[in-house]
């Protein structure tokens, strides 16, 4: 009867120490593969060629302790940005654009604000099978905006003081329609009545 009982309690605490290993074990292979996942860094800044746009600058980076003892390649990573539309409720993102990153893991966009103030920036780095491998926030106050249509309407948009004449044309054209229009109907109205 001891022999059975203590060979019972061998068993349970060979289990409780099997158990406590496979604990372990576990909890540094996921440790282990926290620290491993790449980080990304992103800065928004004026462009330095163009002060009404915004450069966005992204460098997708490996943990220090990742990076010295097994180097990861961080180049071709495609890293899209986007901001923040405040305008409509849960401030939903738009993409601005996709960029690769370089041998150093930098990717580069450059942004023209349509508004003005405060803009809250996103970009997410993806692996070529498009998982996404870390993403990044940051702020910009824009001072300067371009015209939300430029290159496009405004482009064959005329002049402005040809287009004060168009305007002041295309008016009286309507006016003298509706006089025309309202003549005809009173005089035949008119003819009618009589």
């Amino acid at each position: 009867m001891r022999l059975k009982r203590r060979n019972e309690t061998l068993r349970s605490g060979l289990l409780a120490l099997a158990a406590a290993i496979f604990v372990v074990l576990g909890a540094s292979s996921t440790a282990r593969a926290a620290t491993s996942a790449p980080a990304l860094r992103l800065v928004a800044r004026q462009a330095p060629h163009d002060r009404g746009a915004v450069e966005l600058i992204a460098t997708l980076q490996m943990p220090h302790s990742v990076a010295t003892s097994k180097p990861a390649s961080l180049a071709g990573a495609a890293v899209s940005f986007s901001v923040h539309l405040n305008e409509f409720s849960g401030a939903p993102l738009l993409t601005l654009g996709t960029s690769i990153t370089n041998a150093a893991g930098v990717a580069t966009l450059t942004y023209r604000p349509t508004w003005t103030g405060h803009q809250a920036f996103v970009a997410t780095a993806a692996n070529a099978a498009g998982t996404t491998l870390a993403s990044a926030t940051t702020s910009f106050a824009a001072t300067r905006a371009a015209h939300p249509f430029a290159g496009t309407v405004q482009a064959v948009r005329p002049d402005g003081v040809i287009g004060q004449w168009v305007v002041g044309v295309l008016l009286a054209l309507v006016a003298t329609v509706w006089v025309t229009l309202i003549a005809v109907v009173v005089r035949v109205n008119l003819r009618l009545a009589r």
